[in-house]
């Protein structure tokens, strides 16, 4: 596709609705969905009207075809085919002959365009109902995240929201606008990306963040129940602080005492840090005292971006003198803790444990793949750092000084100041964290910590690893747990000896290892 043509068809999109245009100059959404999805990509336009459309506001619906008709006749592309508000408009453009003829292309489009206002079509009511201007469009031969940033920059939205089959286009699309982008993950949950020129001290990002909030603290979700193993865990039940509008945030050291009482209640010691109990507005909070060099300013940069339904997130900071205080919400307890309790080990049931194993798992996902500047390392992941709050929901602490975040060696510069690591290997250390997870899929399974495992001399997995092989299970197995799924133990074994032999010669991501625990690989 050459530039000119996507200059002459961008340009026939921006004229084809004036009136919504000129509403939409600074007080537009715009929805970017796969249109070979079906139905499942308007989650994203329902998430934006619940969240983020208000009265006046202009909700620019683009659909992008990227692959119609390439298969029979790549030489015909480019060509796009827009819905304007004001009515129906098509533009064919062809750069060669082909096996598939103008005519019978404009039919395929034809017919994509009819499912396409068909889908839309309740829509319409509802935008009326609450003044709200819908322009549809539908792009195809494009790339999805060059489309949507081409007309973005036209535009000039306040939100681009982007359906779940678009996760790949999420950075560069947030690169390349000015305005906050929103992913979805699920229905009804999305990951959110403020604008790098505004940030979160926008008032449009604290107003979406604030609906997210009340939304979240009155969902049936969030009452505390058990979880099914077959599906995704649930978000924690007890909201936490940093998910709050205006975390995190800078404290003052005046602050930090208050919420200590006066540095008092030592919770741990140690040789890079200290870690405090405190309360702030009724909340429970940790504070950790490191001291300020350049491990600990780049752990504050790092956990300062972070934000993901199971890291225990960052509420904030407070860097003073030779001293840095980083704030967290404070779990109910440690993994570890539950599993050296013969009582609480015993309660805490195989639905629960195996929940625990794939929440973690979607926060390193999220560290390893989705985090938009970089994948982040090292995290030292063990049954220790795993946080448990109320319903045995789990977050992954990652206040460790060893946490890194890897050079992406294909990106132009960022806005955002990121921690960069020079001559580090990015495979052997995403591997270590394999491994690692590995490792804590051990505990979970066998009730053992990895930290104080001791039998015959062996370590936890010296000691595992020949029973994983010759799939010896039931002699691993926590003897305290009652009723454990059959199948779903062998999943969880699967992925846990996949995670421990990897090695140089095997490219084990996360979500392959999520795959096994699932079942699905």
């Amino acid at each position: 596709m050459d530039s000119s043509s996507l200059s002459s068809s961008s340009s026939s999109i921006a004229s084809i609705s004036p009136a919504s245009l000129a509403a939409a100059a600074g007080e537009s959404v715009m929805v970017v969905m796969d249109r070979n999805r079906g139905k499942a990509s308007l989650d994203a336009l329902d998430w934006a009207f619940k969240y983020i459309v208000g009265p006046n506001d202009t909700v620019v619906v683009l659909g992008v075809l990227p692959e119609i008709g390439k298969k029979a006749a790549p030489s015909c592309l480019p060509f796009n085919v827009g819905i304007g508000t004001s009515g129906i408009w098509m533009k064919l453009e062809f750069s060669g002959p082909g096996e598939m003829t103008p005519s019978e292309l404009q039919e395929e489009i034809g017919r994509k365009k009819r499912e396409y206002q068909k889908f839309l079509q309740p829509y319409y009511h509802n935008c009326k109902k609450r003044e709200v201007n819908l322009d549809i469009r539908l792009a195809a031969g494009y790339e999805s995240k060059k489309i949507a940033v081409e007309e973005a920059q036209k535009l000039d939205p306040r939100w681009i929201v982007l359906d779940g089959y678009l996760k790949k286009d999420k950075e560069y699309i947030h690169r390349n606008v000015d305005c906050h982008v929103a992913l979805l993950k699920a229905k009804g949950v999305a990951t959110l990306i403020p604008s790098k020129i505004t940030g979160p001290e926008c008032k449009e990002w604290q107003t979406v963040c604030r609906k997210i909030d009340d939304q979240a603290l009155t969902a049936d979700e969030f009452v505390n129940e058990p979880h099914s193993p077959k599906q995704t865990p649930p978000m924690p039940s007890s909201y936490p602080l940093s998910w709050r509008t205006g975390f995190p945030r800078a404290f003052s050291l005046a602050e930090i005492e208050e919420m200590t009482d006066g540095f008092s209640d030592v919770a741990l010691k140690e040789t890079h840090r200290i870690i405090y109990k405190g309360v702030f507005e009724e909340f429970r909070v940790v504070v950790m005292c490191f001291p300020a060099d350049d491990q600990a300013v780049s752990l504050l940069r790092i956990v300062s971006r972070v934000r993901h339904t199971n890291i225990l997130n960052l509420v904030g900071y407070c860097c003073i003198g030779d001293s840095i205080f980083l704030l967290c919400d404070r779990p109910k307890a440690s993994l570890e803790l539950c599993l050296l309790c013969e009582k609480s080990a015993a309660n805490l049931s195989w639905n629960a444990r195996w929940g625990i194993a794939l929440q973690i798992g979607e926060g390193i996902r999220y560290l390893h793949e989705e985090f938009v500047d970089g994948s982040i390392v090292n995290l030292s992941i063990c049954s220790a750092n795993v946080a448990l709050t109320n319903g045995s929901s789990a977050m992954l602490c990652i206040y460790d000084t060893t946490a890194k975040q890897l050079k992406l060696e294909d990106d132009g510069p960022r806005e955002l100041e990121s921690v960069k690591c020079e001559n580090i290997d990015t495979n052997e250390q995403l591997r270590a964290d394999i491994k690692d997870y590995g490792i804590l899929l051990l505990e979970l399974i066998s009730g053992q910590s990895r930290r104080v495992f001791t039998k015959d001399g062996q370590c936890l997995v010296d000691w595992a690893l020949p029973l994983l092989e010759m799939n010896l299970l039931s002699s691993m197995l926590d003897p305290r747990l009652t009723e454990p799924s059959e199948p779903e133990v062998a999943h969880m074994a699967r992925a846990a000896l996949a995670c421990l032999k990897t090695d140089s010669s095997h490219n084990l991501t996360i979500s392959k290892v999520l795959a096994i625990m699932r079942g699905n690989q």
